[in-house]
């Protein structure tokens, strides 16, 4: 039932967070300690498993800037997750690098 109102909500294309609630959301410092408290406790863990890793690179103006490594460099539903499973993060990643990403763009 989550799930479905979660899927139900994004295809509005309406914000996640509403402008009051925004508003009021803590300072940067305080969501960059409490995000990679979330990244080193609940979200690297189970990426580790599969050969990945979440790297919280910098958050500003209350979005958040992650970086994904290891298996998880070039995989195809990274902008996905990070957007629409958690909210407003902005995937720096370079998915084209690397020894070697999880996918590689075909050759022109």
């Amino acid at each position: 039932m989550i799930e479905a109102a979660i899927r139900d909500h994004l295809a509005t294309g309406e914000p996640a967070v509403s402008a009051v609630v925004r508003r009021n959301i803590p300072p940067a410092d305080q969501i960059r300690q409490m995000i990679q408290q979330v990244l080193d406790t609940d979200i690297n863990p189970s990426e580790a498993e599969h050969g990945g890793v979440v790297g919280l690179i910098d958050v500003k103006d209350n979005v958040v800037y992650a970086q994904m490594g290891g298996g998880r460099q070039g995989c195809g539903m990274a902008d996905i997750t990070l957007k629409y499973g958690i909210g407003d993060i902005l995937d720096v990643t370079d998915h084209a690098s690397g020894r070697n990403p999880y996918f590689t763009p075909a050759k022109k």
